[in-house]
């Protein structure tokens, strides 16, 4: 029997249970003709009647004898199997795959993971982190959480952070280029640029307005943490995300320059795959990460 015969099987072990065709429409909450007609084509799939059927009366046959227990061990089966994943998803149990953007290392956004896992033990985290996307569908990925501008997409998204960068450098690179007053005195430094993005850079002025400068220099990188180790080298002037390097601020092992001039900050969205039936996992994670827009950095 194929499958497309198990609603069939479902609806003569109703039939069985209710003990007519009228009371079975009614439990099931169908028309009494459509129950007829299931019961018809499984009669067709099996050739031969499972009900000897009078106005009166309702029996089985020995066919319908032959498939009473296997369709109501079927149906007990469908109704365990679903009240127990109805239960575990309340309970909030299964994996979550993430996929994340390098720069998210040390961020309110693992802060968030920690939450999550914390008040969901039962639900295990796989996390990916690259900055080359991932096809979420293709490789089974329930959410990814990218830094920047997106591409048009079918995925659903939320934007979750606004991520601040600051421009930095080294104690010992500053003694030899000393003079960075203006953004202006920018454009002939070397600074150490993410191969990812854009060369160009915008600073923002509470009173002055806006300045675009291209970035100097042939130091190119793809990854943050490399960007931020360079810099701590005095090797170029960085503008990675301000969790980055909060810390090295703090210790003194970097500068922050032109500390009023700022740069515009990254968005950050959630993404995950469109579906009928939302992944209950995805949205409790969702409900934590919005979160973070609450949180302070560091």
């Amino acid at each position: 029997m194929s499958v497309e015969y198990l609603k069939s099987l479902g609806i003569f072990a109703e039939v069985v249970t209710q003990g007519s065709f009228r009371a079975a429409a009614r439990a099931l909450g169908m028309t009494p003709s459509a129950v007829t007609y299931h019961i018809q084509l499984l009669e067709e799939s099996v050739g031969a009647p499972v009900f000897y059927r009078t106005t009166r009366r309702l029996t089985l046959t020995e066919a319908g004898e032959q498939l009473k227990h296997p369709a109501q061990m079927m149906l007990t089966l469908a109704n365990d199997g679903l009240r127990a994943a109805s239960a575990g998803q309340k309970m909030l149990s299964g994996v979550l795959r993430i996929a994340l953007t390098v720069s998210l290392v040390r961020s309110p956004i693992s802060k968030a993971m920690a939450e999550f896992r914390r008040d969901n033990p039962d639900v295990a985290l796989e996390l990916f982190y690259s900055d080359v996307p991932q096809d979420l569908v293709a490789d089974r990925v329930d959410l990814a959480l990218r830094a920047g501008a997106l591409d048009d997409s079918s995925l659903r998204c939320t934007r979750v952070w606004s991520m601040p960068r600051a421009m930095v450098a080294s104690p010992e690179f500053l003694t030899r280029y000393h003079e960075l007053l203006t953004p202006d005195d920018l454009k002939t430094v070397p600074w150490v640029k993410h191969s990812h993005l854009s060369s160009r850079r915008k600073l923002i002025h509470m009173t002055k307005g806006e300045v675009e400068i291209e970035q100097a220099g042939a130091l190119s990188v793809d990854n943050i943490e490399a960007m931020v180790d360079l810099a701590c080298e005095g090797m170029a002037i960085a503008s990675p995300p301000r969790h980055y390097v909060a810390d090295l601020l703090a210790q003194g092992r970097l500068v922050e320059i032109l500390p009023d001039w700022s740069l515009p900050d990254i968005p950050v969205h959630a993404l995950w795959p469109a579906s009928k039936v939302e992944n209950p996992l995805t949205k409790a994670f969702l409900a934590t990460l919005m979160d973070i827009k609450k949180r302070p950095i560091g």
